[in-house]
Parts: structure tokens; C-alpha cells; sequence
């Protein structure tokens, strides 16, 4: 709950990035359709890409508060304000979206619909800091501006839950929102030239226990305003780092299935890069075998992989399948891929672990 004491705080200028919308009628059950209009986050104004009605109160069939609001208001009213009239009803044919626009904190992720409610808050957040110190700090590059921090979801469970529904407007097949004690959330902080602060881009988030060895990511997402920033690449290079280093994922792992279709492709780019300059440096046979022990990653997702580089050839005679190095080059040269000049987003000596 915000403090609702209104503040006189200047409206900073927001930013417009890009919009992604989904079509579908149905609301019930998971979404198909967006049902938040606009995000404010910070400086930044963009528009959801999926819908989350867990900002919202289940009973509240009139869509017209959010959750946390509803919920107040039952608890000062009592049961008759859990009534909803036939008239008040949510109609789509009439509201477009549940709620216009979502004000974000760029610190904790606690949100609001009320501007000035969640001004209010960023004030005296008490993670508005110049560096963070949430969690355990994992990785911190000064060179580029970036750190890691690992936050454990029974540690800090409002901040973590407040992460996955703020996620889940940009991931389209995740439905984790509260029963976070069992994984670990990785969060990249970066500074950006609207404010001092360091201030989160992304995440990944890791079962703590899975009872699958293999399984090293249940999701990863870059929030729209910091895309095609390489950052993906750095949350997926960490995460092979701190594979090797958790008991029973060094053999080869990789995520959790399915993928969304932004996490798929970054996952793609990744793997395709990394095999590339692999195959290269090796100059010569590659078994599946050899190659996942090399890059760490699971043999179906490199098989995977090489038919996205569309860079295996079958032989028509036995039925065996092989790799091409003139698909491989032409993958190369498609894609202006130096694997000699090829520099990984993550440096090493910045890692903590």
C-alpha cells in the first residue's frame, strides 16, 4: 500500500519506445490480450506487450482498481464493497483496456495508477539509492557501467514478487508471481543518462532446486526501454558462468521450455555466435558430445541452434547428418560474423562468484 499523502514533485519527461500488442478477445484464465495500456518506469513511457491480471483483484469483475486498491477498499468499507452491480461489470465492447496507464517504481517495481501515489513513494523508496544493496552483489564491470546482483526470492519476497508481475507484462507464458521462495532472481543494473542512479534493465530468474540438472533459467527479460543493448547477451553468458559453478549443471544445461518468442531469439542469437567461433576455432571434426563439453550447452539445444544457422546437411544415401562449413560460412558472412573479432559481453574479471 502507497502512502497516498500527496507530494510536490515535478513530472520528469518520458520517453516513447516501442509497442507490441497481441490479439485476442478472452480475459479469463492467462491473458491473450493486453489489458494495460500504458507503463510509466521511470523516465520511461512505453506500452505493455501482454497481459497480467494478477495486478488485479480476482472478485473485482468491474476491472476498475487495481489489487491492492480493491482490497483496501473492502477492508474500510466492508462486504459492501465487494458488490458489483450488473452495470459495472467489465464490457470490452465499451474498455478497450482494464487500466490506461501503470506507474512503475525504477527501484522496487511497487506500482500504482495514480501518478502522484507512486512520486510519493520513489521519493522515500528505500532502495532509491546510487548503487544497490539489495541481495549479493555477483558481478560489477565499472568499465560499462554494469553489476549483477543475485536477490533470493524468501529473502526478499514483496521485492521479488513485484519483479515477476512487472516481467510478466513482457513475457507471454509466465505465470509466477508469488510463490517466488524457491528461486532466485539475477537482476542487471546499468546507469542511463536520465538519472544518477543505477537502476534495473533486466533479469533472470533460476530455481533454486530443480528436478531437472539441466534446467539453468525459468526466465529471462530485458525491459523495453533497455533493449539492443547487449544486455541479454550478458544475463545469458553470466548464466553459463554460474552453471559451472552449481553442482550438476557443468556436464551442459540451458532454459526452461517454453521460451518466450523475445527469449527465444536472444537465446538463438547467443548459441549461434558461441558455436560459430567454436566450430572455428577447433578446425576440424566436432561430435555433439565434444561441443556440448565445450560451450556448456545441452545437445538438442545445439542441434537446435545449427538448424536455426540452417548449416547442416543430411546425406541422402544414409540418412546421416553433418555439419557444412560452406553453410557455416555463409552463415558467417550473412550475419558480418568475425568470430576473430568477436568480444563477449561479459567480462570475466568482473565476476563475483
Amino acid at each position: 500500500m502507497f502512502d497516498t499523502t500527496p507530494k510536490s514533485i515535478t513530472s520528469p519527461k518520458r520517453k516513447k519506445v516501442g509497442n507490441k500488442d497481441t490479439e485476442d478477445n478472452s480475459y479469463y484464465g492467462q491473458l491473450n490480450k493486453r489489458n494495460i495500456n500504458k507503463v510509466t518506469f521511470g523516465d520511461y513511457e512505453f506500452s505493455a506487450w501482454y497481459g497480467n491480471a494478477a495486478f488485479f483483484y480476482p472478485h473485482d469483475l468491474s476491472h476498475s482498481t487495481l489489487g491492492y486498491e480493491y482490497a483496501n477498499k473492502v477492508a474500510l468499507e466492508g462486504s459492501g464493497a465487494k458488490k458489483i452491480h450488473k452495470k459495472d461489470m467489465f464490457d470490452e465492447n465499451l474498455h478497450e483496456f482494464w487500466l490506461d496507464h501503470l506507474y512503475v517504481c525504477e527501484y522496487c517495481f511497487r506500482y500504482s495508477s495514480h501518478e502522484h501515489e507512486l512520486n510519493s513513494h520513489v521519493v522515500k523508496c528505500r532502495y532509491n539509492r546510487w548503487r544497490p544493496n539489495i541481495g549479493t552483489l555477483v558481478y560489477k564491470d565499472n568499465t560499462n557501467g554494469y553489476i549483477i546482483r543475485e536477490v533470493r526470492g524468501f529473502q526478499d519476497p514483496l521485492f521479488c514478487q513485484n519483479l515477476c508481475l512487472f516481467g510478466k507484462l513482457f513475457l507471454d507464458d509466465k505465470s509466477i508471481y508469488y510463490n517466488i521462495e524457491h528461486f532466485n532472481f539475477y537482476i542487471v543494473y546499468g546507469k542511463d543518462e536520465t538519472t544518477p542512479n543505477y537502476i534495473p534493465m533486466g533479469f533472470f530468474s533460476k530455481e533454486v532446486l530443480s528436478y531437472e540438472n539441466d534446467i539453468n533459467l525459468a526466465c529471462i527479460c530485458v525491459f523495453p526501454p533497455f533493449q539492443r543493448r547487449h544486455l541479454g547477451s550478458l544475463l545469458i553468458e553470466f548464466l553459463y558462468r554460474l552453471s559451472k559453478v552449481t553442482p550438476g549443471q557443468y556436464g551442459g544445461s540451458g532454459p526452461e521450455y517454453p521460451l518466450s518468442p523475445y527469449g527465444k531469439m536472444t537465446y538463438l542469437r547467443f548459441w549461434s555466435k558461441r558455436l560459430a567461433k567454436t566450430i572455428h576455432n577447433m578446425q576440424g571434426e566436432l561430435t555433439l558430445n565434444q561441443l556440448s563439453k565445450l560451450t556448456g550447452f545441452r545437445k538438442e539445444d545445439i542441434l537446435l541452434t545449427l538448424e536455426f544457422m540452417e548449416v547442416l546437411v543430411q546425406d541422402d544415401s544414409t540418412g546421416s547428418v553433418s555439419l557444412s562449413v560452406e553453410n557455416l560460412k555463409r552463415w558467417m558472412k550473412q550475419n558480418k560474423f568475425d568470430p576473430e573479432m568477436e568480444i563477449d559481453a561479459l567480462d570475466p574479471e568482473c565476476l563475483i562468484l
